[in-house]
């Protein structure tokens, strides 16, 4: 239980106003963070608070008077708000305040997690924050043609152990709705040698929230694998390459629906590094009518790869086309599960039978 008196909680001068922080703020004396930020806003009439978005929190707003409007860019909506009403905004949702009334507005905030470093981004932040350094799985001349990349690694140890035995890329997999939780337990990835490429996959498509998570977990390429518009991904991939990583797209589904697909991104297929081919059922890539997808693929003339959850002597077909990069590993291909829970855990062995392919 934690008490506290706010009533002497100082005011402090803003862009728009005035601020009474009424949790406490990190370093200020000498304890961790709140898992929680709550705050009062003084928006003066006319003003606005800066437009940006949090990775990893999640805000609450309670209006306790004036009138406001608040926006967003990324989805494209705005709204007004009065005395008595409330907002909730996820991570990833970029908003702005605007007091559209003749007197100070008083807002609300709390937020959850607390203050952390690098969580707020500002919507005009410039892509460059940091220089990219590509990975060994994009490196020329690194003695073997075929390139391995184990998908869904979720650990610090696991990453290392793929690193020490050759895997030339690694994924983290945020395709998910609760991505920003599975972003705050991967702080581990900045400790990460340069070795191994880094790739974020992901089904999010707004340009500065994805290169903003490419750069927090210090990733040299995107793998991009949704259900979006054809026409978000044409906006995303530019801006995403002009910040120096790589794309790669995700053709998943059944044969007949990865043929449409190949049409679809045709147009900008010089926008991508790479595409990987995904079937829809384990040993899908079996089929006979995977050669109509073989062929479609060459035709692109990309580089390309093929997701296995498990071995199939059909792999050594795709090596008569030039443009068969390597092998995705996923799921059992190099996991075992871990007792009665189900979870799935690195196993070296499998690792270790993959290397030895792709050398």
């Amino acid at each position: 239980m934690k008490h506290q008196k706010h009533s002497s909680a100082p005011w402090t001068a803003t862009a728009y106003g005035q601020q009474r922080i009424l949790s406490q703020v990190p370093g200020a004396d000498g304890h961790e963070p709140d898992r929680t930020d709550l705050k009062i806003l003084r928006i003066e009439p006319g003003k606005s608070t800066s437009h940006h978005f949090h990775l990893l929190r999640r805000s609450w707003f309670y209006v306790l008077s004036g009138s406001l409007r608040v926006s967003s860019s990324f989805e494209g909506w705005f709204a007004v708000l009065a005395e008595g009403d409330s907002l909730e905004l996820d991570p990833g949702e970029d908003h702005f305040f605007v007091n559209i009334g003749m007197t100070d507005a008083l807002v609300l905030e709390v937020g959850s997690p607390g203050h952390l470093p690098h969580d707020k981004i500002a919507f005009s932040a410039p892509g460059n924050l940091c220089s990219v350094v590509p990975g060994r799985f994009w490196r020329e001349g690194g003695g073997r043609r075929r390139r391995l990349k184990a998908s869904g690694v979720e650990t610090f140890e696991t990453a290392c152990h793929c690193h020490s035995m050759g895997v030339d890329a690694i994924g983290f997999d945020l395709d998910v709705v609760n991505w920003s939780q599975l972003l705050a337990r991967m702080q581990w990835t900045k400790q990460l040698s340069h070795g191994m490429s880094l790739f974020l996959v992901t089904h999010l498509t707004q340009p500065l929230l994805v290169t903003a998570i490419l750069h927090r977990l210090g990733c040299d390429t995107l793998q991009w694998r949704g259900t979006e518009s054809p026409e978000l991904l044409s906006t995303l991939y530019p801006f995403v390459r002009k910040h120096g990583f790589r794309v790669v797209h995700t053709l998943w589904g059944t044969h007949a629906e990865v043929l449409e697909k190949i049409d679809v991104i045709r147009p900008w297929v010089s926008l991508l590094d790479a595409v990987v081919w995904q079937p829809v059922n384990p040993g899908a890539q079996k089929d006979g009518l995977a050669d109509g997808v073989v062929a479609a693929l060459a035709m692109m003339q990309l580089p390309w790869m093929v997701a296995v959850d498990a071995w199939s002597d059909s792999m050594a077909g795709f090596e008569k086309d030039q443009g068969f990069m390597g092998l995705d590993v996923r799921g059992h291909a190099w996991k075992y599960p871990c007792g009665d829970s189900g979870v799935l855990v690195m196993d070296r062995e499998k690792i270790q039978s993959w290397v030895q392919w792709a050398s």
